[in-house]
């Protein structure tokens, strides 16, 4: 069980889509389930619509949330092949007996259709790429400020790691977010590593702001340290 070539909560760390092709040929060969966890990676934030297509694979099971309701209600879903799909069809003792209080529910499925209409409608990833664009460059002209170790980017993902410790427990990535609050920008970061996820639909003139404070709020805590 991987996030497919972008680990979130671990620290927005990117890695060589050939992994994924290692794993699903290993998971073949031993007839393993391989599943990706695109609860974060998956609609469009990587690039593509999903993760999997940058190494051109595809898992067994698939489980995505978040984007898929935009982000305005508690629903997930967990996408199945057909092979594992037709392991519980038949009589009682074949059921898959699970279920919690807001499974399925009819307006949690409404919105996830209508947000699918408006990734199509709205060309949502086409019309991202130019804005992924701005956030690499964005990252990797902040690679040679005090106190940044390094800098990366995927889709609509920018990271840069703060010199110092590492882990959630480290404190100057704390220092870049209160002064990007006072500039109006709330930026959550991961210990050290300090990151911008925005929308994929952001306007433009929102995202050249988000850039400009992050980059102001690294320099600023540098000074104080």
């Amino acid at each position: 069980m991987v996030e497919p070539v972008l680990q979130g909560a671990a620290g927005m760390r990117s890695y060589d889509p050939a992994f994924l092709r290692a794993a699903r040929e290993l998971c073949d060969r031993h007839d393993v389930f391989l599943v990706f966890d695109e609860v974060f990676t998956g609609y469009g934030r990587s690039g593509p619509m999903w993760a999997a297509h940058h190494a051109g694979v595809s898992p067994d099971l698939l489980c995505t949330a978040k984007g898929f309701t935009g982000g305005l209600l508690p629903m997930a879903a967990t996408l199945a092949t057909p092979r594992i799909f037709d392991g519980f069809l038949g009589d009682a003792t074949r059921a898959f007996y699970y279920g919690h209080t807001f499974c399925g529910h009819p307006l949690g499925a409404a919105v996830a259709l209508e947000v699918l209409r408006v990734f199509e409608e709205e060309e949502i990833l086409a019309r991202a790429a130019p804005k992924a664009a701005c956030i690499a460059a964005a990252f990797e002209a902040m690679r040679g400020l005090p106190g940044v170790a390094s800098t990366r980017a995927l889709g609509m993902v920018g990271a840069l790691d703060l010199a110092g410790d590492a882990g959630y427990l480290a404190r100057t990535g704390w220092r870049v977010y209160e002064e990007a609050l006072r500039r109006g920008a709330y930026l959550r970061p991961l210990g050290n590593v300090v990151y911008v996820t925005p929308s994929l639909n952001i306007p433009d003139a929102d995202l050249d702001q988000l850039l400009a404070i992050t980059r102001e709020s690294v320099e600023a805590a540098a000074r104080e340290a």
